[in-house]
């Protein structure tokens, strides 16, 4: 988990995404499911809107004149390998990638974090892929590796996308206190 601590409290931010592949006829294929590295990009973007979101009413009176969302969000799914660090800005390889199709958020109580969840849907790929890592890119375009890597991951076993299969990406993100 990135922690940002303060004295004797600060945030924390958990990422955990799962990849679906369904057959034609609906059925699950395959899925995997796990956590993953919240890149450098990521805090920084979602830093930026909160701070975007606390002064857009008052932005112009203070000399802001950019705002700093993080939309458009493209999710990705890739083929390659190697070892994922914070520091990543892209996939190691990027296959496809599909804008944002649902979101949604859970308010935290005393003993469960908050949470955000975000949905990519990919309709049947024109080849089958081996999928191996997946992520999210802020303030991203339909262009491969375009935008600001919030988050990767690397998964093993990896998951075949046939060509007549639709898969699921989904990104979660924990917002706690520490």
């Amino acid at each position: 988990m990135n922690k940002v601590s303060t004295d004797g409290g600060g945030v924390g931010i958990k990422g955990r995404l799962s990849v679906t592949t369904f057959k034609p006829d609906g059925s699950i294929r395959d899925h995997r499911e796990g956590d993953n590295v919240v890149c450098v990009g990521g805090l920084t973007a979602i830093a930026a809107s909160l701070v975007w979101s606390g002064i857009e009413d008052v932005a112009a009176s203070q000399g802001v004149t950019t705002p700093t969302f993080l939309t458009p969000l493209w999710g990705a799914v890739g083929t390659g390998t190697g070892t994922v660090a914070n520091t990543d800005t892209q996939l190691f390889t990027e296959f496809s990638r599909v804008q944002v199709g649902a979101g949604a958020s859970v308010p935290a109580t005393s003993s469960i974090s908050a949470q955000t969840t975000w949905q990519f849907y990919f309709s049947q790929p024109a080849t089958t892929a081996v999928i191996t890592e997946a992520g999210v890119f802020a303030n991203a375009v339909s262009t491969v590796n375009e935008g600001t890597l919030m988050d990767h991951w690397l998964f093993s076993p990896s998951i075949t996308f046939p060509a007549t299969d639709t898969l699921l990406l989904q990104v979660s993100f924990s917002i706690t206190g520490v």
